[in-house]
């Protein structure tokens, strides 16, 4: 149990600091009442001491109560004289209020016993009266002694241990934690009224009974008895010991249990004051708070915004641990501090002003009202952030909880939004105008043929040929400016990207030259995409020539396949791009790299970085619209100096697809080629495709092959060949043998004659 549930003993220590100042005074008067009494006795055994005797007042009468002789203190105390010697009694003891005085006298003169009470002077000093038999040698009585003993002090000591008495049992009965003293048997020896009320019980019901046995055994605890044991002879305390006990009509209740060691008044014997302080309720309620306390610390703590509270000198009295990763400090380096600290120095010298103005008039620019501004990191650059602030009070104090909404996504999200808005706008524009380009140069273009078909051969059809390549290259252009706008014709198909790389990555090394290496790493468990494949091969090719472009003094390009998962905190920074899994193809080069501002524009059509005359501008507009046509994305990461990652992701095929749409078969192809890597691919896709292959090198070693099996359906054969023989002179020999093969020649170039039956496909 912590310092702030155990209850106040204040009652308790004032009471044993008083009944320890009057233990010591009463110790004091015991000694001087011992000494009097011994005092006394001497003298009733010695009568002819007293006239030698100064402490006491007294007076010797005879029989008939006449005074025969006295001491000095009776001469003080009565003021008699010599001459007052035979004299009644009666004369003189008029200052002493003391009506039993001859009754006792002749009584003890009767009975020959002494007798004494406690008597009050008119001056009100209290003196112990005592009346002696006086004998004479022979035993006669011939008088009695009265002795007058000034006990005011012990008098005023028995008051003050009245006085004290009546305050401890006050103390007992007003106290509103029921209160026990125990005895050093643990007997009680009083109950509290407070105690009685709770219990339900009588003062008769407890005392003189073992607290561990009254009540059922409601106290029977062994730890408490082993605890209470320990008060008495090690003279320890006991605080805020908790027990649990059950008590009639309230049930289950949780007690604290405070015990100290006092010394009884007057025979000074040990007790035990036993307070037990009813914490259920205060329990309940701190518990309750703990709780509260817990939800409100697990909400601030969960809260993506940063929570801070200062008091109205902007003190920090607590950091959320949203605001420790917003603003790079720990909650132990601002606690304490000013949150002035906090802030770009161009604003934390208004704080001050800001403040005072607000508690001198109550105008608000900020609290309740919000505002964006910038906070100061602990690496001292700013960020952007939406700042509402909250007053609040305890008791007199202003409070004041400031909450932090970090807009740097969102700045990211709203510049994303505006160069999509800028990109549709401009697609927009640019699919208008490729359209009607694109009609007129269908008039201009089927003019120009048929005027081409009607002029026959005359010196000015160069013009002509040369006005249609225009047509065709401003053709080609409109069909660019489609594809960025998302206006072009895709034939989409379940295709492997994989399957894609390989096939151009020949045609890649080619075109880039021997200055580039070209590296792919393609993942084995890759999803097939729905996608166009030739606008994904296009897309590849554009992105290549960027990319060595960017390498003038050569490089590498890698080209990497692998499936991707964008999630929701990544699309939240973008636009029009949706949360899932992805199939990613990215190409990256190792050259000059871009400038983020260059970045920014570089899917927008025409904007080059290239001299004039060296680029159109639109080779990343075309990827850029073809990803977002095909329901993908396009991201470029650059950095100067380093190189350029450029990332197109598309959408996976749905399971309901198949996954290859194009057509399959299960025949056997004689493939003849003599380039290694041509074979290779070829082979891999035919194979894929479903059907047997069968490979040959060259013409002769083809033939070899159809005079050996009858199984082959189709010979697909290269036109220019090593080994003595071409294409077409493969398919003469082959159409000998087997009339009805079928032969399929492809080449990059030919003269176009086929000498044989069937037909020539280039």
């Amino acid at each position: 149990m912590t310092k702030e549930h155990q209850p106040q003993n204040h009652e308790l220590e004032a009471l044993e600091r008083e009944l320890q100042s009057l233990k010591d005074e009463l110790a004091a008067l015991n000694d001087q009442l011992r000494q009097k009494a011994e005092e006394e006795k001497r003298l009733s055994s010695d009568p002819g001491n007293l006239l030698t005797r100064t402490g006491f007042a007294t007076l010797f009468l005879d029989r008939h109560l006449n005074i025969v002789r006295f001491t000095p203190a009776a001469r003080s105390l009565f003021d008699v004289k010599a001459t007052d010697v035979g004299r009644p009694l009666s004369d003189v003891t008029q200052r002493i209020d003391d009506p039993n005085m001859f009754e006792d006298g002749r009584k003890v003169l009767q009975d020959l016993l002494p007798v004494e009470r406690e008597v009050k002077s008119d001056d009100g000093k209290w003196f112990m009266r005592r009346i002696l038999p006086y004998r004479t040698q022979t035993g006669e009585t011939e008088g009695i002694v009265i002795t007058f003993a000034d006990v005011t002090d012990l008098k005023l000591l028995q008051q003050a241990d009245k006085l004290a008495q009546d305050f401890a049992e006050n103390i007992v009965d007003t106290l509103r934690e029921p209160l026990l003293v125990l005895d050093e048997n643990f007997a009680i020896v009083r109950a509290g009224h407070s105690y009685l009320a709770l219990f339900g019980v009588t003062a008769d019901d407890l005392l003189g009974q073992s607290l561990f046995e009254v009540q059922d055994g409601l106290w029977d605890h062994s730890d408490l008895r082993e605890r209470l044991k320990r008060i008495l002879p090690d003279r320890t305390t006991l605080e805020a010991f908790e027990i649990t006990i059950d008590i009639d009509d309230l049930g289950k209740r949780t007690l604290l249990v405070n015990a100290r060691r006092v010394r009884q008044l007057g025979d000074g014997r040990n007790l035990i004051l036993l307070v037990a302080h009813d914490v259920t309720e205060r329990l309940r309620t701190q518990r309750g708070l703990e709780e509260r306390e817990a939800r409100l610390r697990a909400l601030v703590d969960a809260a993506p915004e940063a929570i801070i509270t200062t008091d109205e000198h902007g003190i920090i009295g607590s950091f959320s641990p949203a605001a420790q990763s917003m603003l790079g400090y720990t909650e132990q380096e601002v606690i304490g501090q000013n949150v002035k600290m906090l802030m770009p120095e161009a604003h934390r010298y208004h704080h001050d002003d800001y403040m005072t103005r607000y508690i001198e008039t109550g105008e608000k620019r900020i609290i309740g009202l919000g505002r964006e501004l910038t906070a100061r990191h602990k690496e001292g650059f700013h960020v952007p952030v939406q700042l509402t602030i909250a007053e609040w009070w305890i008791g007199e104090a202003r409070h004041f909880t400031g909450i932090l909404h970090d807009l740097t996504d969102d700045m990211r999200r709203r510049k994303a939004l505006q160069e999509a808005q800028k990109m549709q706008a401009v697609g927009q524009l640019t699919g208008g105008l490729a359209h009607d380009f694109n009609n007129l140069l269908t008039v201009i273009t089927g003019n120009l043929e048929l005027l081409e078909m009607k002029l026959g051969d005359v010196p000015h059809r160069a013009l002509i040929a040369e006005a249609l390549e225009a047509s065709n290259l401003g053709a080609k252009l409109t069909s660019q400016l489609l594809a960025f706008s998302r206006k072009q014709d895709l034939d989409p198909s379940v295709v492997s990207l994989n399957d894609l790389v390989d096939v151009i990555k020949p045609i890649l090394i080619r075109t880039l030259g021997e200055q580039v290496e070209v590296v792919t790493h393609l993942a084995d468990d890759l999803t097939p995409t729905l996608a166009d494949p030739g606008q994904v091969e296009n897309a590849i090719l554009n992105l290549a020539i960027n990319a060595r472009d960017a390498m003038p003094h050569g490089g590498t390009l890698t080209i990497e396949t692998s499936n991707m998962t964008l999630d929701a905190d990544y699309v939240d920074t973008r636009v029009d791009v949706e949360a899932g899994d992805y199939v990613a193809l990215s190409v990256t080069d190792t050259g000059t790299g871009m400038l983020p501002e260059v970045v920014a524009h570089a899917f927008e059509p025409f904007f080059t970085t290239k001299e004039a005359g060296a680029g159109s501008g639109l080779g990343l507009s075309m990827v850029y619209g073809f990803a977002k046509q095909s329901g993908g994305h396009v991201a470029i990461y650059s950095e100067p100096g380093i190189g350029t990652t450029v990332t197109l992701y598309l959408r996976p095929a749905s399971p309901n697809q198949p996954e290859d749409a194009l057509p399959r078969g299960s025949e056997t192809i004689l493939v003849v080629e003599d380039d290694p890597r041509v074979q290779r691919l070829t082979v891999t896709r035919l194979e894929g495709l479903g059907y047997q292959v069968l490979q040959a090198d060259d013409g002769p070693s083809a033939l070899k092959v159809l005079r050996s099996s009858t199984e082959i359906d189709l010979v697909l054969s290269d036109v220019v060949m090593p080994g003595g023989m071409t294409g077409f002179e493969v398919a003469d020999q082959a159409l000998v043998i087997r009339p009805a093969l079928r032969v399929l020649l492809t080449t990059g170039y030919a003269n176009g004659r086929f000498s044989g039956k069937g037909n020539l496909i280039t």
